[in-house]
């Protein structure tokens, strides 16, 4: 039996893929455009089966037509859209077709193909300006006050999902992801702006410099531990909860993040500051939300992150070392930084 993982060309789906497939499970990539040759070349040296299919989620025909070719028994459910406000002023309907007409599509087809477990992608930016107002946010009781395209085509596609689970009986969790960053992120034309941190990577490797707003989001999420938390609500069939929050739990730093790239780029400068005007990165990242409580995660599936600043930054160095052009704005392979002598 086959996972289907929609949106698989992005970079979530293509680490989902990668677990996966480490386990030996056969795995359906699915969506508009092809992943980038260099990370298929790395899933398919894993011992699962790999499987890309071109298709629209939200044409019914096309996801018949996967259901139809292979024996799909479980889900992972992430095309989406996430639009910036350029893109909605051009191309609101696209986002609302994709973002809740697709998942509509794709909650059909689960049903008609007896698929015995969904797991859907969510998102925090479902709470906008209310995600500022308390200490920790909780999937009960923390109110949701979308104030994007996305964010509220992703509220209406999450609150549709969980009424397929209470009416009509399909096996489903939503996941409400942190801001995620981590391997294999790369523009993929569906995701407006590339994270925080892969920004600032970009700009320490080529020794520039970058000024951050101070009140940037920093709900960050390393895609490992992301990975993990949907893979385990995947694996795990009778969650008593309809939504989960899989993020950190936590605030995390911009500055520590920077701190690290200074010493493994001693020519990286950087500074913060409250005017928004005078940014050079992360302009539209200005709101910081407040945590998401991932207690509910943890009772139920045993989830724990480990992948928290020190590491995620190891790993995500250390990957970039194997794969040194992947995710770069320009593509080119710049030289490894060095450690910087102490006190840099």
């Amino acid at each position: 039996m086959a996972v289907l993982i929609t949106g698989g060309a992005g970079f979530v789906g293509l680490n989902v893929a990668e677990n996966l497939l480490a386990r030996g499970a056969d795995v359906i990539l699915f969506g508009p455009g092809a992943p980038p040759p260099e990370a298929v070349t790395s899933l398919e040296r894993h011992p699962g089966q790999l499987s890309l299919v071109h298709g629209d989620v939200s044409v019914a025909a096309d996801l018949e037509a996967v259901f139809g070719s292979h024996a799909i028994d479980r889900v992972v459910h992430g095309a989406a859209i996430t639009a910036d406000l350029a893109r909605e002023k051009r191309a609101a309907r696209d986002i609302f077709t994709v973002n809740l007409l697709g998942t509509v599509e794709l909650l059909e087809a689960a049903l008609r193909h007896g698929v015995s477990r969904v797991v859907q992608l969510g998102t925090g930016s479902i709470f906008g300006t209310a995600g500022t107002a308390s200490a920790m946010l909780d999937e009960q009781t923390s109110p949701a006050v979308p104030l994007t395209m996305y964010g509220i085509s992703k509220y209406a596609a999450e609150r549709t999902a969980v009424r397929y689970r209470s009416s009509r009986g399909l096996n489903l969790a939503v996941a409400r992801l942190g801001t995620v960053f981590g391997r294999w992120e790369y523009d993929t034309g569906m995701r407006d702006t590339l994270s925080l941190p892969l920004q600032l990577f970009n700009i320490a490797e080529a020794g520039s410099s970058a000024v951050v707003h101070k009140g940037a989001g920093d709900d960050w999420v390393y895609v490992i531990d992301v990975t993990s938390g949907i893979v385990a609500l995947l694996d795990r069939h009778d969650t008593p909860e309809p939504i989960y929050h899989l993020s950190a739990g936590m605030r995390w730093s911009l500055a520590g993040w920077c701190q690290h790239l200074k010493q493994r780029f001693p020519a990286f400068r950087y500074e913060f500051t409250e005017a928004l005007e005078q940014c050079t990165v992360g302009q539209s990242a200005s709101a910081s939300r407040a945590p998401m409580s991932i207690e509910r995660l943890k009772r139920d599936t045993g989830y724990q992150p480990k992948f928290l600043l020190d590491n995620a930054f190891e790993d995500f160095f250390n990957w970039r070392t194997r794969f040194p052009s992947f995710g770069r704005p320009d593509g080119a392979s710049l030289a490894q930084g060095k450690p910087a002598p102490d006190g840099a």
